[in-house]
């Protein structure tokens, strides 16, 4: 179970590889068909979010 701004999502996950000792990579093998709504409505509000700031980046950037 993940916990989101949008809600909990709860789905099957498989494992990957390591990536180093403090990141675990994971895919989702199964979700429900909400939790994957969720999921998408989450993920669009980060990326709404990350490009935001950007822009308030790029704007307060001194050139």
């Amino acid at each position: 179970m993940f916990l989101t701004g949008r809600g909990s999502v709860l789905g099957a996950a498989e494992m990957l590889s390591p990536i180093s000792w403090s990141l675990q990579p994971f895919k989702f093998v199964g979700l429900y068909d909400d939790d994957q709504q969720k999921l998408q409505a989450a993920i669009q509000s980060s990326l709404d979010q990350n490009r935001h700031d950007h822009g308030q980046v790029e704007r307060h950037r001194a050139w």
